[in-house]
């Protein structure tokens, strides 16, 4: 399967607030094509206007593609530092409430009735079971997008002859969005409380 398939799917599986936070492949993929003829037009704005059919110079295009490459990563990295963030909080919260549940279980009294503590476990790690599925969903938000900025930059080079790939590589490999092992370890931790807590 084409790359450019495969991330149709992926964005079709995913939450779907969190389409519009991907890389805009398909757009870039569009405007190489287009690259092929030799003048000088300026580019249009906003890259999702659709109007490819005016040939760009190649510097243009490279600057042009630099701009929306750059925005993508703003965009990727405002994203994926919010949404760590928010499962920090959420984590940290269903932590404590796993806590206080085990303090009230010392206290046997609290509970009416055994099912209201069984009750109120299966509340926790059901809610457990969707932090973590978020959580790898964030995992793999940062693994298909640096896949396809690594797809379109490939393109880019050979389309263009141009040598991009690997300065915006090593740019990339520097981001919030492609540094996931503080999101790695929540996700680990996830697993050893379901696993350990909820036997």
């Amino acid at each position: 399967m084409k790359f450019g398939k495969e991330f149709k799917t992926h964005l079709e599986e995913t939450i779907p607030e969190w389409r519009d936070k991907f890389l805009c492949y398909k757009p870039l993929k569009k405007l190489l094509k287009h690259h092929h003829l030799p003048t000088t037009v300026a580019p249009p704005l906003d890259l999702h206007l659709h109007l490819f059919q005016q040939p760009i110079s190649p510097h243009l295009l490279q600057a042009w593609f630099l701009r929306i490459l750059n925005q993508e990563l703003e965009k990727f990295n405002d994203f994926y530092v919010d949404k760590e963030e928010e499962f920090v909080i959420r984590f940290q919260e269903l932590k404590e409430r796993i806590e206080r549940l085990k303090d009230k279980s010392y206290q046997r009294e609290m509970y009416t009735f055994d099912y209201e503590f069984s009750e109120e476990m299966m509340e926790i790690r059901k809610d457990l079971v969707t932090i973590h599925g978020e959580m790898v969903l964030l995992k793999n938000y940062s693994s298909l997008n640096f896949a396809g900025l690594i797809k379109i930059l490939k393109k880019y080079d050979k389309r263009t002859g141009g040598l991009l790939q690997l300065p915006f590589t090593q740019l990339v490999l520097r981001q919030p969005f492609f540094t996931t092992e503080p999101l790695t370890r929540l996700v680990h931790e996830c697993e050893e409380i379901l696993n350990y807590s909820f036997r």
